[in-house]
């Protein structure tokens, strides 16, 4: 049996490619959601489903000679061509590319699209507003009408009303429509489950440096870690754009922000216990626009019982509780990647028999800052305490 993928494009059979028409036309079963499959006009055998496993089970059971499968859109933005392709591998199969949402779209606001940002959250989660932060143009797939909706309530939360949305519903069908506003305009608007948007930031800027001051952070009387100590803890991390941090002890927010801003596809836990800390992390958090930031109040390692597998732990205060995060830290992934910041010469050598009885691997780094300090004209340098920071990884965990 011979499998086509085909990507059919927007939805109107008028833009299906000449190709695919050809091996629909060629095909003995029709496979495809009831949406893409209702307009076509061959009279052959049609199976509704777009789920992929589903689709196997259905193909793997007959004898055909060709099978089509429908997928909206393009079959490389996107698709379940690729779960599919990994299925049918016991099959000859051949992919014809269809027509992208984000390049017809993008043909009917006659602009060019080679430096867009391309982004789905269709049916899964998605960074949106940290994209549209970062980039002057996002393209994004959603999942439904209250999706539009609740992107402008969140760019207004944000203070990003401003952010311009180009939205496109039922793209390429008779009743097409595509609209222009701020997010602040049409945030009480309904919009059709079939919609695309596509974001316009004049003000985008990657607000993520290595460095951020201080002063930028809101800080009431809540402790803070500071900026030279929290670039280097957050460089001993290691993040990739997708991990899962906890920042355990989080205080004002700074090093979930900094971290939540490096890693716009991942996620931070910021676990504190004290309600003046936790509001003031959330207004950091929205200062920041760090969608990607959870605030979790309560006590680690409790509070870790409901939350998704961390790569990264950072540890700013653990309330006397250092040995037991440490072992549920490794119950929820023995990989784990850990950094934690110590003051105090106890907290210090704690710490180094939690790690040396545990066999972990890990290094020390002892930080000693001074800052300026203008005295009656003349300029004194003002020592910080010494700062550890711990960098730990379960030994097994790197020998493989």
């Amino acid at each position: 049996m011979k499998v086509y993928i085909i990507g059919i494009g927007v939805g109107n059979n008028e833009f299906f490619t000449y190709a695919a028409k050809k091996a629909i036309k060629s095909s003995d079963v029709i496979i495809g959601s009831r949406r893409v499959t209702e307009n076509i006009d061959e009279s052959k055998e049609i199976f509704n489903s777009y789920k992929p496993l589903e689709i196997y089970e259905y193909i793997k059971t007959k004898s055909f000679k060709n099978a089509a499968v429908l997928l909206s859109g393009d079959v490389g933005f996107y698709s379940g061509a690729k779960g599919l392709v990994n299925l049918l591998e016991e099959y000859e199969i051949e992919l014809i590319p269809g027509i992208s949402s984000a390049g017809f779209f993008c043909a009917r606001l006659k602009m060019p699209w080679e430096d867009i940002k391309l982004l789905s959250a269709h049916g899964k989660k998605a960074n949106i507003i940290g994209y549209i932060r970062k980039y002057k143009r996002v393209f994004a797939l959603l999942s439904g009408k209250d999706d539009i909706k609740n992107l402008c309530a969140k760019l207004c939360f944000y203070n990003m009303g401003y952010v311009i949305l180009n939205i496109g519903q039922r793209l390429s069908y008779s009743d097409e429509k595509i609209i222009t506003a701020k997010a602040e305009d049409i945030k009480n608007f309904d919009f059709d489950d079939l919609s695309v948007i596509l974001a316009e930031n004049p003000n985008a800027y990657d607000v993520f440096s290595d460095y951020i001051d201080d002063e930028e952070f809101i800080r009431d009387n809540v402790p803070m870690t500071k900026s030279e100590v929290r670039t280097l803890s957050v460089a001993k991390l290691e993040l990739s754009p997708d991990s899962v941090l906890y920042d355990i002890g989080a205080g004002t927010g700074s090093v979930s922000v900094s971290a939540a801003l490096k890693i716009i596809d991942g996620e931070v836990y910021a676990i504190e216990k004290n309600e003046n800390a936790v509001k003031l992390i959330e207004k950091n958090k929205r200062k920041f626009a760090a969608d990607n930031i959870i605030v979790v109040k309560g006590n680690a390692p409790a509070a870790f019982e409901n939350l998704p597998r961390p790569t990264h732990i950072f540890i700013g205060g653990s309330s006397g509780n250092i040995r037991e995060i440490i072992e549920e830290a490794v119950k929820k992934n023995s990989g784990v990647k850990i950094v934690i910041n110590a003051v105090s010469l106890n907290t210090v050598a704690e710490i180094i028999n939690v790690l040396r009885e545990k066999d972990f691997k890990y290094e020390i780094v002892c930080v000693n800052v001074s800052k300026n300090k203008s005295i009656s004209g003349h300029e004194l340098m003002a020592g910080q305490n010494p700062i550890y920071i711990f960098r730990a990884v379960l030994r097994t965990a790197y020998l493989n």
